[in-house]
């Protein structure tokens, strides 16, 4: 990386591993001067829908989805539980992920979470029209 002050080489003093990102503390060789720079890396894959569609996987439609479905959430939380279904699917290394896969992740962090936002979730997701199905589903998480 180049300095942001003589544009010169710089150096990595230190790094430290974080949950979000990379901290890194730099020295240019030149002028001296230290920064710090934060690190995380980028995963660009695309998100097959059911109708054929591909477009690229967007963290915040996710988010979202999450955040509707628990209704009253605290923005910790709603972090914490994107941050986990995240983790899990770029946890499969693929170029590719079909929307049902993100939905079932979903899902499963949202069990864990709240019933009830499982069952806003799985509504939508599943397509759940009739009470007999949600029942049927209501009985997996009991």
């Amino acid at each position: 990386m180049n300095c942001p002050f003589c544009t010169n080489e710089t150096k990595v003093l230190e790094s430290r591993m974080s949950e979000k990102a990379v901290r890194r503390r730099r020295e240019c060789l030149k002028c001296a001067n230290r920064f710090t720079t934060f690190e995380k890396a980028e995963f660009h894959f695309l998100v097959h829908k059911k109708d054929g569609r591909e477009e690229p996987f967007n963290l915040a439609k996710i988010s979202t989805s999450i955040e509707k479905a628990c209704v009253k959430i605290e923005p910790s939380e709603l972090e914490k539980i994107t941050t986990k279904v995240e983790h899990k699917i770029l946890a499969k290394k693929q170029g590719k992920i079909k929307t049902t896969e993100i939905g079932k992740i979903v899902l499963s962090e949202l069990r864990k979470y709240d019933k009830i936002a499982y069952l806003r979730f799985a509504t939508v997701h599943k397509a759940i029209e009739d009470p007999k199905i949600l029942q049927k589903e209501l009985h997996l998480i009991s």
